[in-house]
């Protein structure tokens, strides 16, 4: 495999070298040709031994196992960890799941807020998570989500609600929306009027701008939306202690100095997902993590 990134190889081996990748990964023949930027009847040809212009391919194969190789050996980032922020998220989520009623959990950016929300949902089957896009962010927007989630095959607006209601009556679902800023003010009540007619709880996940939408400036035509949040949740970058933060690296091989600079970093604006950042690149730049590495790529990535 080695020989494969330093000269080009044979059209035999380069036919094993597919046929073990196949055979690793589990995927399939149209996939790889995929990967590959061939078409599947290309790949086909070439393995058989029948394509006219094997030298074309071989070096897309060669491309494909080297990049292979190096994700498989890149530095990973650590696995989810119960933080104050984590608990915070997913006690929300399950106040919305059991009450029926809409929570909305607002804040720093970076601080773990859908690493919590995908936690919950991967262990609670009858949560339903979309995130919101600024293409995604109106109501018939939020309906195609929601619909796409719930098998819906009305494409009718105002039967794709009927069945979304339809769906979620007595379903003891609950759902999960992230990147909620993205939303606007007329969607936000669209969905406490859905809240409402089918009795699922709603949580709400983003940035201090879906607060502010929720609570606008008084008026009364933002009173009835306001109304329905059950459970506000704000959480900081302040929010992340140092515990928390140790628990993240200490299972990938830190000590207590690393984590120190890790923590710093982490109550800064760039928050735990900078953290994370940058522990994943001195690992990959300097093979392992420790005070020194960590400040030179500090200053590598400009933060600090």
């Amino acid at each position: 495999m080695e020989n494969t990134e330093k000269k080009q190889i044979t059209e035999d081996e380069a036919r094993q070298i597919i046929l073990n990748y196949k055979k690793d990964t589990g995927k399939s023949q149209a996939l790889i040709a995929q990967e590959l930027g061939i078409s599947g009847a290309q790949l086909s040809s070439f393995l058989s031994g029948s394509y006219k212009a094997p030298h074309t391919i071989i070096p897309k194969i060669q491309a494909l196992i080297s990049v292979s190789k190096q994700k498989s050996i890149a530095p990973r980032e650590p696995s989810f960890v119960e933080t104050r922020v984590s608990k915070a998220v997913m006690n929300a989520i399950a106040y919305s799941h059991i009450q029926g009623k809409i929570a909305v959990v607002y804040g720093d950016a970076g601080v773990g807020k859908t690493m919590a929300v995908n936690r919950y949902c991967r262990e609670n089957s009858l949560a339903i998570k979309i995130t919101i896009s600024p293409s995604y962010a109106s109501m018939s927007g939020v309906n195609e989500l929601i619909a796409d989630k719930l098998g819906v095959r009305e494409r009718v607006s105002r039967k794709i609600y009927a069945e979304i209601i339809s769906k979620l009556k007595d379903s003891g679902r609950v759902i999960v929306i992230d990147e909620a800023q993205h939303l606007t003010v007329r969607t936000l009540n669209h969905l406490r009027c859905m809240a409402d007619e089918s009795g699922v709880g709603i949580t709400l996940v983003g940035n201090d701008e879906v607060y502010t939408k929720l609570k606008g400036s008084g008026r009364a035509d933002f009173a009835q939306l306001f109304s329905r949040i059950g459970m506000r949740k704000q959480v900081m970058t302040s929010t992340l202690s140092k515990e928390d933060v140790r628990a993240v690296f200490s299972a990938v091989g830190s000590d207590e100095e690393s984590q120190d600079i890790l923590f710093k970093i982490s109550r800064t604006s760039y928050g735990l997902r900078g953290a994370v950042n940058l522990f994943v690149n001195t690992a990959a730049v300097y093979g392992n993590i420790n005070p020194k590495g960590l400040s030179c790529m500090i200053k590598e990535m400009n933060i600090g």
